[in-house]
């Protein structure tokens, strides 16, 4: 069985680059919405939530992993946060993410982040 992770990228070109990076690993990606996330949690159960940063709609990134981390039924799901914003390691332990990824990636540390918080 696959592992699931849900995909919060409002980049098209980024979301299928991850979709590219981890698929051959053994995940299922699911490329979600912030108006459709918790739809898409609840139906999706996924092991891990990857959350852009720099999102179009009204939340940034941080916000929506807040809100993830401080609801009971959310806060055991890991969260990484991805982003080129330069205090990105401040900013995710601000909001309690459990990893982030500073873009630009390179396709192998991606992957190994990604493998490895799903081990803990």
């Amino acid at each position: 069985m696959k592992r699931q992770i849900l995909l919060l990228e409002d980049d098209r070109d980024t979301a299928e680059i991850i979709t590219l990076i981890l698929e051959p690993e053994g995940f299922e990606i699911k490329i979600s919405k912030e108006q459709t996330l918790s739809a898409d949690i609840q139906e999706f159960a996924p092991a891990l939530i990857i959350l852009d940063y720099r999102l179009g709609d009204k939340h940034n990134g941080a916000q929506i992993c807040d809100q993830l981390k401080a609801d009971p039924i959310t806060a055991k799901i890991p969260v990484v946060l991805i982003s080129a914003t330069n205090d990105l390691p401040e900013i995710a332990a601000t909001c309690k993410a459990d990893g982030y990824i500073e873009k630009p990636f390179g396709i192998n540390n991606f992957a190994q982040v990604i493998t490895g918080m799903l081990r803990k």
